[in-house]
């Protein structure tokens, strides 16, 4: 299919304003509905976790968690705040940040003023969510008034781990996986491939990974140029720091054809093996997984 749109670039443009146009029309739909702030949580089937950093605040995260607790009112939300290199910059932000979320009863809030990985930030919402199994957003998403229930009407929370439209953006993960799998790798340094590294781990460890189709959810693919971690950031793809990708490589073996012993891993195309020696460490204690009530930073 996308070769033939590839070929077509008439079609191609076509479909694409006609997507632009639904997208508009889905962003003044927001209007009719009554905002809502959330109540004390009482569904127990899932959390919903999102990390978000200064630059994204203004943008991106303040309409989605606006519109999310929205249609999510009784759902517990965990939020991880990244820090950023500039501190008068953060400390002025955490301020703003904080009063927003406040207005949320079921809203919590994990903070940083020095930036932290994504795999780590990961981890903390799995750990501070209160249910065994949690949505993870990224937060330049948009979403539809519609998109809970076709979300739960998917059969997406029959799997302990999977992805929504096959993006590593928006997926599901349970505390039963980690228990299994262990934490994302925080030896990550910053932002990228941590998925790829996860759905590796997942693959060597005979856990299928379904990807549902869910409509009323768009991905922005926002393109960061400024980073939680510094101007000078050497970054590849756009998006990831250059530094995620070193260790990545220095973790996995990658071939175009099966040697032995490797895997077929979707998300890279290709045959996996692990390097002896990298082998991912218990970050926390697996005790921890049960909620206690009390913030893990």
């Amino acid at each position: 299919m996308l070769k033939f749109l590839s070929e077509n670039k008439e079609l191609y443009s076509g479909l694409k304003a006609l997507h632009n146009i639904y997208w508009r029309l889905v962003s003044n739909s927001w209007k009719l509905k009554r905002k809502d702030f959330g109540k004390k949580r009482s569904n127990f089937n899932y959390s919903i976790g999102i990390v978000t950093y200064v630059d994204r605040y203004e943008k991106f995260f303040k309409r989605l968690l606006i519109n999310l607790v929205t249609i999510f009112p009784e759902v517990e939300f965990v939020i991880c705040v990244n820090g950023y290199y500039d501190k008068k910059i953060q400390h002025a932000y955490l301020e703003k940040i904080k009063e927003f979320t406040g207005k949320f009863q079921n809203v919590k809030v994990i903070d940083f003023v020095q930036p932290q990985s994504l795999s780590k930030l990961w981890n903390l919402l799995i750990l501070n969510s209160s249910n065994n199994k949690i949505f993870i957003f990224n937060d330049d998403i948009k979403i539809a008034p519609w998109f809970r229930s076709n979300l739960e009407r998917s059969n997406i929370l029959n799997e302990e781990v999977a992805l929504i439209n096959r993006s590593w953006s928006h997926f599901l993960i349970s505390k039963s996986v980690i228990k299994k799998i262990g934490y994302f790798d925080q030896r990550f340094p910053a932002v990228g491939n941590e998925d790829q590294d996860y759905e590796c781990r997942l693959v060597f460890n005979n856990i299928s990974t379904k990807s549902f189709t869910i409509y009323g959810l768009k991905n922005i693919i926002f393109k960061t140029t400024n980073f939680s971690y510094g101007k000078n950031i050497k970054i590849v793809n756009t998006k990831y720091v250059n530094a995620n990708r070193l260790f990545f490589d220095s973790k996995w073996n990658i071939y175009n054809e099966q040697v032995e012993g490797s895997k077929f891993v979707e998300i890279l195309d290709s045959f996996v093996l692990p390097k002896p020696g990298m082998e991912t460490p218990i970050f926390y204690d697996l005790e921890l997984l049960k909620p206690n009530g009390n913030i893990i930073k």
